[in-house]
């Protein structure tokens, strides 16, 4: 549950309990009031029934008072009056407008009713009785009255709950309105998304808040770039062994192996038949530790990649390729104007096109192969295709493609591989990232702009 659904339901808790108290406390003060009313409407009919008989004896024969007493009575507001006649034995009400009432649910009747009452008054005259007066409380008006008056005040209470209610609601939603944000912003961290920066928010508890998600983010991005850079050092440092190595295997091989071929040509204008025999071995065996030792040295860094464009360096590969495999069609698709990449990056690029190649030929049986160069504004793009068998979902990666992904994963970059055609399933698909450093302005000539300088043109 939110905070928000928390808070409100908090609030809606505490007012519920207000309406209840206020209703009960009404409930109650509407009981007393009604009973009051019942009983002065019944004391006062007691008086009108006193008064009026007092007022007909004397003037009207006693046999006849109980019959014309209806006439001179009217029922009164809460109190019900009705008349028996000792001498027919009949009951009858005296003359008045009947009782109107507005309906009212039973609950809330049994809840402020008053207890019955009723009171017998004898008529006696000349000694002897006459009849009986009933004057019994009707508390029907007093009741319908509250009803509407409560209905009005619970209505009007709980139009006041919802409209608070409403008014905290956008409250609390506007002052947690940036914690949405925060939280956005932290997602956008854990993706690595690091700017811009929430900045200072105008609510005082939040603002702390903000600010340690700043200071992070601040943190991170100083971690990123500080991994970055080692990143890059391993991959340079990695680099340079590798050109050492093979410097030293160039530079130490190459005058041993041409000394054994000297040796063996020597010995081949030797008389003796097994020492001509043993100069040919030497030969051959010499001529295997020079392959060798020239796939090394391509394997431990390409002689051109560094000395020509890279451009030049992937369009003479891929032409060796359709050399090499006349049944497999080697297409490259290199972005005009390519600007020229560091040489770590230009390693890597050409180490991706040599291990896509290499997979699509012994593993894909792929009778077409397309290679597409090109960079965007941060990276250096790199997509290889073929329309071979495509990859098993349980095959795990080969070393090559293990290690190149470790490599441009310490570049920064990402390697995505999966199959070319999502439909079917085949053929495969190689998508490299590299990220590529900002283009830095030049810097200003500390000479200043001379007279034969035109700083008009860009």
């Amino acid at each position: 549950m939110t905070l928000r659904a928390r808070i409100l339901i908090v609030i809606l808790i505490v007012q519920t309990a207000l309406i209840a108290a206020l209703a009960a406390g009404s409930l109650d003060r509407l009981r007393r009031d009604i009973a009051t009313e019942t009983r002065m409407g019944a004391e006062t009919a007691r008086s009108l029934v006193l008064a009026t008989i007092g007022t007909m004896q004397g003037a009207v024969p006693p046999d006849r008072i109980m019959a014309l007493l209806p006439e001179r009575l009217t029922q009164p507001r809460h109190a019900r009056i009705t008349i028996l006649d000792v001498l027919d034995g009949r009951a009858r009400p005296p003359a008045g407008p009947p009782a109107t009432a507005a309906p009212v649910p039973g609950w809330f009747t049994a809840l402020v009713a008053p207890a019955p009452q009723e009171i017998r008054l004898p008529v006696v005259v000349a000694g002897r009785p006459r009849g009986l007066v009933l004057i019994a409380g009707d508390p029907g008006q007093e009741i319908a009255r509250a009803w509407r008056d409560m209905r009005d005040l619970m209505a009007l209470a709980l139009a006041a709950a919802l409209v608070q209610a409403g008014l905290i609601a956008a409250a609390l939603a506007q002052a947690l309105r940036p914690v949405g944000t925060i939280a956005v912003r932290l997602s956008d961290m854990a993706r690595g998304v690091l700017e811009p920066a929430i900045g200072p928010l105008p609510q005082p508890d939040l603002a702390p808040l903000a600010a340690h998600a700043d200071a992070l983010a601040r943190t991170l991005a100083q971690a990123r770039d500080e991994r970055r850079r080692l990143q890059a050092q391993i991959v340079a440092r990695a680099d340079a062994e590798r050109q050492a190595i093979a410097r030293d295997l160039h530079d130490e091989m190459g005058p041993c192996l041409f000394g054994l071929r000297v040796e063996a040509d020597a010995l081949r204008h030797s008389p003796d038949p097994a020492t001509v025999q043993a100069a040919a071995q030497i030969a051959a065996i010499a001529d295997q530790i020079a392959r060798v030792n020239r796939a090394l040295l391509d394997d431990l860094r390409p002689m051109a990649v560094g000395q020509l464009p890279l451009a030049t360096v992937l369009g003479d590969y891929v032409d060796d390729l359709n050399r090499r495999f006349p049944d497999t069609r080697f297409e490259l698709d290199v972005a005009a104007g390519l600007p020229e990449p560091d040489e770590s990056t230009a390693l890597t690029l050409f180490r991706i096109l040599q291990e896509g190649t290499t997979n699509a030929l012994r593993h894909a049986g792929a009778d077409h192969v397309a290679i597409r160069l090109w960079t965007d504004p941060a990276q250096w793009r790199m997509i290889l295709t073929d329309d071979g068998g495509g990859m098993a979902a349980d095959r795990p990666e080969g070393t090559g493609l293990t290690g190149m992904r470790e490599r441009i994963t310490l570049l920064g970059g990402t390697l995505t591989v999966g199959p070319a055609c999502r439909t079917t399933g085949r053929g495969t698909r190689l998508e490299a990232a590299l990220p590529r450093p900002p283009q830095m302005p030049p810097e200003p000539d500390p000479a200043g702009p001379g007279p034969d300088k035109d700083w008009t043109t860009p």
